[in-house]
């Protein structure tokens, strides 16, 4: 079993250099002009209010849902029942972020 293991680690850490070799040099230059003003705006940011900032968004995104037009939203819905409401899907698909964020902070 330790053979295993260990052949399977070896597999991963190639997979994974390889796979860095590749994303890094095309998509840095790409990414980096766009990217680099961002972090350094925000990591000297408080730690939990850049938590508060990120749970808002997506409560706020969650609640921004509702505003929408319900016959908008559920234009070519089969029917009216409420688990045909695409507003109700999109705050159950967010809520397992939330569950997963909230996991690791």
């Amino acid at each position: 079993m330790a053979a295993e293991e260990a052949v399977a680690e070896v597999a991963h850490e190639a997979t994974t250099r390889s796979l860095s070799d590749f994303v890094t040099p095309v998509f840095k230059p790409i990414l980096e002009p766009v990217l680099s003003p961002i972090h350094g705006a925000i990591e000297n940011l408080y730690e939990p209010w850049a938590t508060a900032g990120a749970i808002a968004l997506f409560i706020g995104a969650m609640i921004w849902v509702f505003t929408l037009n319900k016959d908008y939203v559920n234009l070519d819905a089969p029917s009216k029942h409420f688990y045909h409401d695409l507003r109700f899907w999109t705050i159950a698909s967010m809520v397992p972020h939330l569950i997963v964020y909230f996991y690791f902070t």
